[in-house]
């Protein structure tokens, strides 16, 4: 391994170490940011099988794959999946009791509103502005 790779392992280390140090202060803390965490990782899933859905949907080509399940399968999986990560996406901004006390609500959906919010106001005022896209790469690849 190069020395940039173990330096990147030291300090993945480190911040995982440092993560696990919020369970001794408040458990529910934790829980909240492996919520957020799943809530964020759902989130990209849910945007890539949907891209995919909405591509099969419309009969436009995908990029060639070693193997392919047909458009009849792919399309009945995809829209499957797409269903049940919309569903937990939902049910994991509930709180973890049926009456929580303000300590104790799930405050995901607020963390994730705003960086959302952020997000976009950023796109919208710069990011769209500075960002070049892998249009080449996708016009080669056609």
């Amino acid at each position: 391994p190069t020395r940039r790779s173990s330096d990147l392992i030291i300090v993945s280390f480190i911040f995982s170490c440092l993560l696990s140090l919020i369970n001794i202060g408040s458990t529910i803390a934790l829980e909240n940011i492996t919520s957020l965490s799943l809530v964020a990782i759902l989130s990209s899933y849910i945007v890539s099988i949907g891209c995919i859905l909405l591509k099969r949907w419309h009969n436009v080509p995908l990029l060639p794959s070693k193997f392919s399940l047909g458009r009849p399968f792919g399309l009945f999986l995809n829209g499957a999946s797409l269903l049940f990560l919309v569903l937990v996406f939902v049910l994991s901004f509930f709180p973890g009791d049926v009456n929580p006390t303000p300590a104790e609500m799930n405050w995901t959906i607020l963390i994730y509103g705003v960086v959302m919010i952020a997000a976009l106001g950023h796109y919208y005022f710069k990011g769209r502005y500075v960002y070049d896209g892998p249009v080449e790469y996708v016009r080669k690849g056609m």
